[in-house]
């Protein structure tokens, strides 16, 4: 297969699988959590989100999969801008999972945070956060891959919140 074939171009047929035994073997790929946050308008989205890749260095590129259904990514198309904010393993980090999680219209009024270089909610808290453009928009599925070139970021100590087989888990000490 060549680097741009259409995986329905494939050779390769296969069923699909049932919906159920995808997500619990994916569940089994351990993942950090965290909050993708936008502006647009003077009004801030934002969603948890655990689909989040480091795509390349040079140039340094983030991709994020969102739900097509999900506002956000509505609202990140309209931006051209968004944030990654990690969450931290603490009491903190689990309940801004939770809000931002939620369909609560008032989750940025509940939060502390600030304004990155491109106008997006970075949220005071994280553990570390990536600034981002977009670059790239692909619609995969039921979901949209959103590529984009980071422009600020910054990380302080602690440990990632990690999403384990439908829960919140600790890293080993």
């Amino acid at each position: 297969m060549s680097l741009t074939q259409n995986v329905s171009e494939s050779p390769v047929h296969a069923d699909t699988i049932e919906q159920s035994l995808l997500r619990a073997v994916a569940g089994t790929f351990a993942t950090g959590i965290t909050i993708i946050t936008c502006s647009t308008d003077e009004k801030e989205h934002g969603c948890a989100a655990n689909a989040v890749l480091s795509v390349s260095l040079d140039p340094a590129l983030m991709l994020i999969s969102l739900a097509h259904t999900s506002r956000t990514r509505a609202a990140i198309e309209q931006a051209g801008s968004f944030a990654i904010n990690i969450l931290p393993d603490s009491a903190e980090g689990s309940d801004l999972c939770s809000l931002f999680a939620s369909r609560s219209e008032d989750k940025f009024d509940q939060i502390s945070h600030r304004r990155g270089k491109a106008d997006t909610p970075i949220l005071n808290g994280a553990l570390g956060w990536l600034e981002c453009a977009v670059e790239t928009v692909q619609v995969a599925g039921d979901h949209t891959l959103i590529v984009g070139r980071v422009i600020d970021a910054e990380h302080g100590p602690g440990e990632p919140l990690v999403f384990f087989r439908g829960r919140h888990r600790r890293l080993a000490a």
